[in-house]
């Protein structure tokens, strides 16, 4: 039986290990929800919602090519088993980007059965080598979804089709009423609303809090879970580039592309991970309060608690403002990043563990002993002049008159709001992060006026 194990590859359409399968006839497209992986820190009922809508519409595409998706709830090793029961012997194939690949690999290597992994293969260990091999496999010609699937009419009782049992599936964490919602035809309406009409002001918007989830791509949650492919949000979004005779618009998807290519290459080719003790050395003892107040969106800080609120509420925030959170709790704060990195795993909607932890690092110090302490009221004022994303989220600040909106402590009715003032100072806070930083490594130099990192971006926010 050939079996077509879906984890991180949600799609049909440029899908080589079905469309490879189909070829041999008879296939089982098969989904295993492992309670262990979804008991992981980094996972939340967040990501479960998504990945059922995820495959709500995978079936559905399935079953409009006479085909049927399975799920079983399960370890993988004892539904591996049971199929080896049924059917003697099996063919696996399966994406090289799936969380269970190396269980899958130990399982089958150990029962002598064939597996099939598809996806982009990186050998190179040189930064060139890496970027020519991510190009070859961005160039291929995309892979049509089969036109027929065929599915063997009994299958062992550890499989199951009616979705409902998904749904009783117990995953920790607050679900989202105004995030994004899964699937692949979700995921190429969202990509073809960029290309028509949302890509116009992608660079001037990219770190403006509001007009950024307008003008960004948004389609970071579909590529985390494989609602559709690079390699086809490359090739369409090159086809409309050929097309573009405006330069201005050429511009804005030239941007867009470079971000592309250059997160794959991190997807395919993550750095080593690097933990650099002298950085856990200097921070401060764990503080519980502030890291709750961080979390709530308490920190009397207003762009960090309008970005953590919006955080909690739709799942998505652009690079400015991760880094933003990020940099207070670990670089401002002086916290260990463990624990909110983890929080911050659980909360994004496009939770990619190779870029989460590659970007987690690099904005912490654990990478480099180089890091952003950057001044978030100052960054506020420049990125939400008139603080309309804190508005948004802090109701409190609704009414509140725009001279004080990133300030609202030197507001004289201050204390009539219900908004906490802030837990620190942040200018003395930055002051002695700073110190700490700079007596790792003399090449840790601050940026900007007075020592006040300005804002930035990686490549991460597509």
């Amino acid at each position: 039986m050939n079996i077509i194990l879906f984890d991180r590859d949600l799609r049909i359409f440029d899908h080589q290990p079905i469309a490879e399968a189909a070829k041999i006839g008879e296939v089982l497209p098969l989904y295993i929800i492992e309670p262990s992986q979804w008991e992981d820190a980094a996972y939340s009922v967040r990501h479960f919602q998504f990945v059922v809508e995820s495959l709500e519409d995978l079936s559905h595409q399935i079953e409009k090519r006479g085909g049927k998706l399975f799920f079983s709830i399960n370890k993988m090793c004892d539904v591996f088993e049971k199929l080896m029961e049924a059917y003697e012997s099996i063919n696996v194939f399966i994406h090289r980007n799936s969380r269970i690949l190396k269980k899958v690999i130990e399982w089958m290597g150990r029962n002598q059965q064939r597996l099939f992994i598809y996806g982009a293969e990186i050998d190179q260990v040189s930064a060139r080598g890496v970027k020519k091999q991510v190009q070859s496999y961005l160039d291929e010609p995309l892979i049509q979804a089969p036109d027929e699937i065929q599915v063997p009419e009994e299958t062992p009782s550890i499989l199951f089709t009616d979705m409902k049992k998904i749904h009783h599936f117990h995953v920790k964490g607050q679900r989202i009423r105004f995030g994004q919602q899964g699937g692949e035809s979700r995921a190429i309406e969202t990509l073809e609303s960029f290309l028509e009409e949302r890509c116009a002001n992608y660079i001037v918007n990219q770190h403006k809090p509001l007009p950024s989830s307008f003008s960004s791509s948004r389609l970071s949650a579909y590529i985390s879970w494989g609602n559709i492919s690079v390699r086809t949000i490359l090739q369409k979004t090159s086809e409309k580039l050929q097309l573009c005779e405006n330069d201005d618009e050429k511009l804005q998807l030239e941007a867009f592309l470079s971000k592309l290519t250059s997160m794959m290459r991190t997807v395919c080719h993550p750095p080593e991970d690097k933990q650099i003790e002298e950085v856990s050395r200097i921070k401060k003892d764990w503080n519980e309060e502030w890291f709750q107040r961080w979390i709530e969106g308490m920190t009397g800080v207003p762009v960090i608690d309008a970005a953590m609120r919006s955080l909690v509420k739709t799942g998505w925030l652009n690079y400015t403002l991760r880094e933003m959170v990020t940099s207070f709790i670990a670089n401002t704060l002086l916290l260990d990043g463990q624990k909110p990195s983890a929080v911050l795993a659980q909360l994004y909607l496009d939770y990619d563990p190779a870029l989460h932890d590659f970007y987690v690092q690099q904005i912490t110090g654990l990478r480099t002993k180089k890091v952003k302490i950057a001044n978030p009221v100052k960054i506020s004022k420049q990125i939400d002049p008139e603080g309309g994303f804190i508005r948004r989220y802090i109701s409190e600040l609704e009414t509140i008159p725009v001279e004080y909106v990133h300030e609202p402590w030197l507001y004289p009715a201050f204390y009539q709001l219900g908004y906490p003032p802030p837990m620190i100072d942040v200018v003395k806070a930055n002051k002695l992060a700073r110190q700490r930083f700079d007596s790792l490594t003399k090449q840790n130099k601050p940026s900007g006026k007075n020592g006040e990192g300005e804002t930035g971006q990686l490549s991460f926010d597509i």
